[in-house]
């Protein structure tokens, strides 16, 4: 395939991914009870079925609530508003289409799943950014749902989670934003 047409079909996946994101957030909006509230940036409360956040094309900043009352993950989700280019998303979940319009099989395979690997980093890195704010606010860090029990599931949780590590984001390291998330990926993988 040529990059002329990749680049077509790139830019369709990717318009169709903002544009689902964008009803999927109106559609949570317009049927929530949203309070308007500001804490370094002004944004909108909505009641949701867990914690997760939000930012539309016309700028509007949601951030959806649990049912439970945690303030880790409050702030964890308003540290999202506040850093996060929530219109880079959908162009770098697109580029794991890439591969597959310009490698031939099998290629492609390895293509995808590597471009994959460094958008999932990607995510880890805004991930750790917003733990960050939410420790230095409320001075809790993340609580765990599950620790990892071995060196290959750890990997695995390196390579395709979107967020790093259960058993890293306990560490007292993990929230010094001196020390590198690659020298807690190695550091990790190596103890």
């Amino acid at each position: 395939m040529d990059w002329v047409s990749a680049l077509f079909l790139y830019s369709v996946s990717v318009l169709f991914i903002q544009l689902r994101n964008e009803v999927i957030a109106f559609k949570e909006f317009r049927s929530s009870r949203c309070v308007k509230k500001e804490f370094v940036v002004e944004y909108y409360e909505c009641p949701g079925d867990f914690y997760s956040s939000y930012k539309t094309l016309t700028g509007k900043r949601l951030l959806f609530t649990g049912p439970e009352d945690e303030k880790h993950a409050y702030f964890h989700e308003l540290g999202h508003l506040i850093y996060d280019k929530f219109w880079a998303d959908a162009p770098v979940a697109g580029l794991i289409l890439i591969p597959f319009f310009v490698l031939p099989f099998p290629w492609y395979w390895l293509g995808a799943a590597t471009v994959y690997i460094a958008t999932m980093w990607i995510r880890k890195t805004q991930e750790r950014r917003a733990d960050i704010f939410a420790y230095q606010v409320t001075g809790l860090k993340y609580v765990p749902a599950y620790l990892e029990k071995s060196k290959l599931e750890l990997l695995i949780h390196w390579l395709f989670w979107s967020h790093p590590p259960e058993i890293v984001r306990v560490k007292d390291e993990y929230y010094k934003k001196e020390i590198s998330l690659f020298k807690l990926f190695v550091a990790s993988l190596t103890s």
